[in-house]
């Protein structure tokens, strides 16, 4: 069973305010990099909090974890948004 119109709702609204303010995202990015490229370490952060922020919240209303079908929804729900996240990302750090 795919996310229901609520959690994609919440998980719409989590990604928009992470895209809104990636400030708050990306605040350790330039500081934390070990051996990866800013941009990837950067991905990572933002596909973390926005994670984190969802499966937290997913947990608290549900009393249970997502199942296979509803975490290969949020995947790919996701990854359809990969690209703006990648611009958002590039466009606050200033790369090219």
């Amino acid at each position: 069973m795919p996310l229901d119109v609520i959690q994609e709702k919440n998980l719409k609204d989590i990604t928009d305010y992470a895209l809104e303010y990636p400030s708050m995202v990306l605040a350790a990015t330039k500081s934390n990099i070990v051996s990866t490229s800013l941009t990837d370490f950067a991905y990572g952060l933002y596909i973390g909090y926005i994670s984190g922020v969802f499966f937290e919240k997913f947990l608290a209303e549900n009393k249970r974890f997502l199942n296979d079908d509803e975490l290969a929804d949020f995947y790919s729900k996701i990854a359809s948004r990969n690209a703006e996240i990648a611009l958002k990302i590039k466009a606050h750090l200033k790369i090219k």
